[in-house]
């Protein structure tokens, strides 16, 4: 499959996806230095209370590490926005190639033995046609030489969009609707969780609060924009 795709893209040129150029790849010199604007790349540590959601009355937080590559903002909201709802999966080759040619965000991912994403529900997934966290964390996955875990976490509720709620309503409306499958993927292991964007953290934590379940090493989380 791999060969394919590179003979494909030798027979057709790439172009860029945000002005279409061209011979230059999947991001130009031009439209990767007008994204760089948007940078972050900040790596934190965040605490995640676990009491509060019932997790386990045994351990009261979990530290993890968190990386935002952009602000959601301006050209990377409009880019984002097409990427999950205007139907332009192709986008998601633009992003990989911004995130693999960044330092900070690839020696980030590189330091994790696997990167799962955020799971969509089924009923989504069938209107949309793809997962867009999905789709990039599996070009990231071949790209890094790091294991992806698409059959780790499913999203056994179709809840509301988080994008059409407010703070406290987005935390209510995440709860219980991720399920952790194939738990032996990932125990003892570095895990990387994939989102899109992060506006209240109420769908990664919530993510995160499933994946614990299996006892890996590690928990890390990285977004392509910060709201």
């Amino acid at each position: 499959m791999y060969f394919i795709e590179k003979a494909l893209e030798y027979i057709f040129l790439p172009s860029c996806g945000i002005c279409g150029k061209l011979g230059e790849g999947y991001l130009c010199k031009k439209c990767g230095k007008d994204l760089e604007k948007y940078l972050i790349n900040t790596k934190e540590k965040v605490l995640i209370d676990l009491m509060e959601n019932d997790f386990n009355k045994d351990i009261s937080y979990s530290i993890i590490n968190k990386f935002h590559i952009f602000r959601y903002e301006e050209v990377i909201r409009k880019l984002i926005i097409q990427y999950k709802f205007n139907d332009k999966s192709y986008l998601y080759k633009m992003f990989c190639e911004f995130i693999l040619k960044d330092k900070k965000a690839f020696d980030f991912i590189k330091s994790y033995d696997i990167i799962i994403p955020v799971p969509i529900h089924k009923k989504r997934m069938k209107k949309r046609g793809y997962n867009q966290s999905e789709l990039i964390v599996k070009e990231l996955a071949k790209r890094v030489k790091i294991e992806s875990g698409i059959k780790v976490l499913v999203k056994t509720i179709n809840n509301k969009q988080q994008s059409t709620l407010s703070g406290k309503l987005r935390k209510e409306n995440t709860k219980n609707v991720y399920k952790l499958i194939n738990q032996e993927k990932i125990n003892n292991k570095k895990i990387l969780l994939f989102d899109d964007i992060y506006t209240t953290g109420a769908t990664a934590n919530e993510c995160i609060l499933e994946l614990k379940k299996a006892e890996p090493k590690e928990i890390g989380l990285i977004t392509l924009a910060k709201d």
